[in-house]
């Protein structure tokens, strides 16, 4: 045991157990049957077993810290929890973390061509798209939300994987702990920290004239660490499946330093900045070429402290300012916040008491067609959370928290939530939770560039919530939940007439759906793994399906690990199955399976080749449509078959 930085252990500085981390329902199982039987034969023909060298795993005896905000063993977490891990990461050579969470089960992702509008994109957890994105502890969500989803802007922006130790993503509402926005999930990135001196080189190539370049460099020695990052990314014109090109170009910048400091055994302060800036455009089907920019930056201080063996802190503060400019000068904004959080636990007993403040100011700055929106208007909204976590007894714990608001724009409101958890026997836990979650309409719906709406009130709501965890043994462990909600006044963007529209409040609406992900260690270096999510939203007494158009009913993941002592290979697959939209011919397609495959060769302890091939089987779709904007049948289409091939050398 270790006594851990903010920038391993989140918001909890502290003792911490460091591991190596390591066509329908037909389709689904015969496509889960042709990877597992692909990757079986990779390990039992073309590469002999070697013992020594087995995939590195992610087991449900792993610990977590996002959905109590303190460390909890994966299989006793009272909530739906994925963990993608840094070797994860590394193998499947994701472009960006948008694309890494395309492959959680529960998480639908909906984005523009892969060339543009990084704020145009959406992702949903739980049939939300109101999903709060921490990094290390320190919340990243910017407030001007123009398309509805802040979160998914800002994991686009983030290109730099390979310092990421793994992702947490807690599928369900968490507003007593992480505040408006938690309404879907949140997703929790624990960054690495750097030991001993490397530096790495990479350079990559593709399809549609894809380029990526990058330069890292990360130590530690005599208490400091530190990691810098550049890369540049590049991409032209594409063809989707059918052979059609689309006009689309990305020059993206991305910088990422972090230097740290144990000012003692017992105290760290963290420095981060994250700089990204691109030039993009695009063109969906039915419309002119349409240009963008992102300028995007974002500053913050760390400071954990173990007081003693059972009270820690960490204080926050950040900085983040947020530029964007659409279809050429016609839309442009700037979103920027200051944020201040400071977290106390101790362990009183059987008790692990949580206490903490958060403070927020957002501000936006909007121009639509030369026209100023109402500028310098900002939004303070300071929290108070408390949280106990009390061992009845060792197989039962009752979990219980309440979060104040206190809003400039909207007052007073109080977010509780209680959950209890039980070990059936050491290797099964299930649990109850309720959530309940008050969300504010961000200064972009109130006084922005999309259809801005100051008569918009807060919306309120709770998540009820049942699961269960199972380890089996032998590599084999499942884990399932259900969950149900209502939500009073949600925001959406209504439609008034072609291109044009405003953000309102639209009374009532229940949301319910269930998950599961089975995960097998077939042999000493073959892991495979089925997902599967069925999610309905629908306005109360419509009867109406996912009434927003994005949202599949069915959704499938799956996917199989090969890892051997030099090579190892990902295959990768997901299916889309029932996605209604609300008129006929929303989407190209309503149904469709993409395939990935990445595979990595280390040709010395250095150098490493890689290759990405994406949507093999060449599937015609597209995950975004204009459908609720006015524009029934314009689509963005996805690109065709593509590959990449690349190079990483380290000194």
């Amino acid at each position: 045991m270790v006594y851990c930085p903010a920038v391993m252990c989140n918001v909890l500085g502290g003792d911490y157990e460091m591991k190596r981390l390591g066509s329908r329902k037909k389709l689904g199982a015969a496509l889960t049957a042709a990877l597992s039987v692909s990757v079986l034969s990779l390990g039992g023909h073309a590469f002999a077993a070697d013992a020594n060298n087995t995939a590195d795993e992610h087991t449900l005896g792993e610990t977590v810290v996002t959905a109590t905000r303190t460390p909890n063993k994966e299989l006793k977490t009272d909530a739906n929890i994925t963990v993608i891990t840094g070797k994860d990461l590394e193998r499947r050579h994701y472009t960006d973390l948008t694309q890494a969470l395309r492959d959680v089960p529960g998480v639908t992702v909906n984005e523009y061509a892969p060339a543009g509008y990084n704020n145009s994109s959406a992702f949903y957890i739980n049939g939300s798209k109101d999903v709060v994105l921490m990094i290390d502890g320190v919340r990243q969500n910017y407030v001007g939300d123009p398309i509805g989803s802040t979160a998914t802007a800002l994991a686009s922006t983030m290109k730099d994987l390979s310092g990421i130790d793994r992702i947490e993503v807690l599928h369900g509402s968490a507003s007593t702990l992480y505040g408006s926005d938690a309404k879907g999930g949140v997703i929790n990135i624990i960054t690495k920290k750097a030991s001993g001196m490397k530096t790495t080189l990479g350079i990559g190539y593709g399809s549609y004239g894809r380029q990526q370049y990058s330069i890292a460099n990360a130590g530690g020695e005599h208490g400091w660490d530190w990691r810098i990052k550049y890369q540049k990314d590049k991409s032209g014109d594409f063809s989707d499946a059918h052979g059609n090109t689309v006009p689309s170009h990305l020059d993206a910048d991305s910088f990422n330093l972090h230097l740290g400091k144990n000012l003692s055994k017992a105290s760290y302060l963290g420095l981060n900045i994250r700089s990204y800036k691109d030039e993009s455009r695009y063109q969906a089907l039915w419309e002119s070429l349409k240009h963008g920019d992102t300028d995007y930056i974002d500053t913050n201080m760390i400071w954990n402290v173990k007081i003693n063996d059972t009270t820690k802190n960490q204080m926050s503060v950040s900085r983040t300012i947020y530029k964007y400019n659409l279809i050429t000068e016609r839309y442009k904004a700037e979103d920027a916040g200051w944020k201040f959080s400071d977290q106390f636990d101790k362990q009183i007993g059987n008790h692990l008491v949580t206490v903490g403040v958060d403070f927020n100011k957002d501000k936006i700055t909007a121009e639509s067609y030369g026209t100023i929106a109402p500028n310098g208007r900002s939004i303070i909204n300071r929290s108070l959370y408390l949280q106990d976590q009390w061992n009845i007894l060792p197989a039962l714990k009752l979990t219980a928290g309440i979060r104040h608001d206190n809003n400039s724009a909207f007052g007073r409101h109080n977010s509780p939530s209680v959950s209890l958890g039980y070990d059936i026997d050491p290797m099964t836990h299930t649990y109850v939770s309720y959530n309940a979650y008050f969300l504010t309409p961000t200064p972009g719906q109130l006084y922005g560039i999309y259809g801005p709406n100051p008569n918009l009130k807060p919306e309120s709501g709770n998540t009820k919530e049942i699961g269960i965890a199972r380890d089996f043994g032998r590599g084999l462990s499942l884990t399932a939940s259900y969950f149900k909600r209502h939500s009073t006044n949600p925001i959406r963007w209504v439609s008034l007439s072609a291109w044009t529209g405003q953000y309102r409040n639209v009374g009532n609406e229940d949301a319910h759906g269930w998950s599961m992900q089975l995960t097998k260690k077939i042999d000493s270096h073959v892991r495979a793994r089925v997902g599967y999510t069925r999610t309905h939203v629908d306005a109360v007494g419509t009867g109406t399906k996912n009434n927003n158009g994005y949202l599949p009913e069915d959704q499938w993941n799956i996917g199989v690990d090969y890892r051997n002592r030099a090579f190892d290979a990902s295959l990768l697959a997901r299916g889309i199955v029932g996605r209604p939209g609300p008129v006929r011919g929303a989407f190209p397609t309503d149904n469709y399976w993409v395939v990935d495959l990445a595979m990595n060769y280390q040709i010395a302890d250095a150098t490493k080749v890689y290759l990405k091939a994406n949507n093999i089987f060449n599937q015609f779709y597209a995950e975004y449509s204009n459908v609720n904007y006015g524009g029934a049948g314009q689509w963005w289409t996805a690109p065709g078959r593509n590959f990449m091939i690349g190079l990483e050398q380290s000194f």
